[in-house]
């Protein structure tokens, strides 16, 4: 008897789970998280263009790097007219660079 009871029982709630865990087909969307990295240097270019699209700012990175360069002699007594190797660059003026890590969220219709 007990054992009858076990079966009408477990069916119930079979039932019950199958009702609970069926989506509605018609409201199926799912979000997509996209991600990507720019990179600001010297104070060129605007986060701002970036923000105005939908995208957060969720992490930045902060390094100082060369913005101008400059020749100069790579010795005292070299002459840049005769030794094509007296020459070198180096860096003239410093500035920031700020990375940004970015997300954006959007939805996807599951439905097609």
């Amino acid at each position: 008897m007990s054992c009858i009871a076990s079966l009408v029982g477990g069916c119930a709630l079979i039932n019950k789970v199958e009702e609970v865990f069926i989506p509605d087909e018609n409201t199926v969307e799912m979000k997509e998280t996209k991600k990507k990295t720019i990179s600001i240097t010297c104070s060129q270019g605007k986060i701002k263009d970036h923000t105005e699209k939908g995208w957060k700012v969720i992490g930045t990175e902060e390094k100082e790097v060369p913005c101008k360069w400059k020749t100069k002699k790579a010795k005292r007594n070299c002459n840049p007219k005769k030794d094509k190797g007296c020459l070198i660059t180096v860096p003239d003026e410093y500035g920031k660079e700020i990375i940004y890590f970015l997300e954006k969220e959007s939805l996807i219709d599951k439905r097609k």
